[in-house]
């Protein structure tokens, strides 16, 4: 192997190995933003939950009206 072809190489494994870091603090901080409730607000997935329990109400209300 040439100098040059090493070289290249260990390049290819240290941008791999900054853009696993950058996906994992990408990730994290979109985690973050969904989960967490700023200043008072309701969160996105307590937003999410309710709706969901909501439709699952008006179903079991729908579903349980005799024919």
């Amino acid at each position: 192997m040439s100098r040059d072809t090493m070289n290249t190489h260990s390049m290819k494994s240290i941008q791999q190995g900054q853009a696993m870091t950058e996906y994992l603090v990408g990730m994290l901080v979109v985690m973050m933003m969904v989960g967490v409730s700023f200043s008072g607000e309701v969160s996105v997935i307590d937003l999410f939950l309710n709706s969901v329990k909501t439709a699952f109400d008006n179903l079991s209300s729908f579903l349980s009206l005799p024919l």
